[in-house]
């Protein structure tokens, strides 16, 4: 027999994991950490992004979140394209930056940024995360050991909260069986007819479920319709 553990634990939040995972890197040597938490397939730093900072001062926290400001950030979306931790200084050395991302980098040198820790954190279907660590100062190979324990935490802590989210929009949009079934097909590309034909109803009873299943998720087309379930965990490609 299987059993599917559940990572959250009673009481918990998403505010209280996050203040837990600052808690534990602040006392280990970190100065400040910030964590993304982004809907499946956008950016890391996307209006869409909610940026969460602990150990910054508000002023600065402030200016990172204008949008016009944060997506001229190089290095979140670069380290989880590659799929591992970096420094921050071995991104930029490896980015062929724009001027505006160059602009962006000379504004927070100014402001005391000198070196930290890009971490890609992974989630189900395409729930993904940035994480940051900065250590105030140059970091070297022998920091690996005082970096490696605060990535595995914030893994961990990183499921926990997708697994509070999931729950979260499950609850808010609660597709019947027969509107799951037709999300389900038509992410495969399924033709109203054919559906009709999978499922051994009407064409005209398909066209309904369609049309509460859209109003449901706040689409208006197939395609937004799949994309927002996929962001709501409410279907998947398999």
């Amino acid at each position: 027999m299987s059993v599917e553990w559940d990572p959250v634990r009673p009481g918990e939040t998403v505010a209280s994991e996050l203040e837990g995972l600052a808690k534990y890197c602040l006392e280990h040597g970190a100065k400040a950490i910030s964590y993304h938490i982004t809907p499946p397939f956008n950016s890391q730093v996307s209006k869409k992004s909610s940026v969460h900072h602990f150990g910054y001062d508000d002023g600065l926290s402030k200016l990172y979140r204008d949008p016009q400001i944060m997506e001229n950030d190089p290095i979140p979306d670069f380290v989880m394209h590659v799929g591992h931790v970096m420094t921050w200084n071995q991104i930029i050395g490896q980015i062929e930056l724009s001027d505006k991302q160059r602009e962006f980098l000379r504004l927070f040198r100014e402001k005391g940024f000198i070196d930290g820790v890009a971490c890609p954190l992974f989630g189900p279907v395409g729930r993904n995360s940035y994480f940051s660590i900065d250590f105030d100062r140059e970091l070297s190979l022998e920091d690996e050991a005082i970096v490696r324990p605060m990535v595995d935490r914030a893994q961990s802590c990183h499921r926990r909260i997708c697994a509070m989210i999931r729950r979260k929009e499950t609850a808010e949009i609660n597709l019947s069986p027969r509107e799951s079934e037709i999300i389900y097909w038509i992410a495969r590309g399924k033709t109203n007819p054919e559906m009709a034909i999978i499922l051994g109803i009407s064409e005209s009873s398909v066209v309904t479920y369609v049309r509460r299943m859209f109003k449901k998720l706040d689409a208006t087309d197939r395609v937004s319709a799949v994309i927002n379930g996929l962001e709501r965990s409410l279907v998947q490609l398999d």
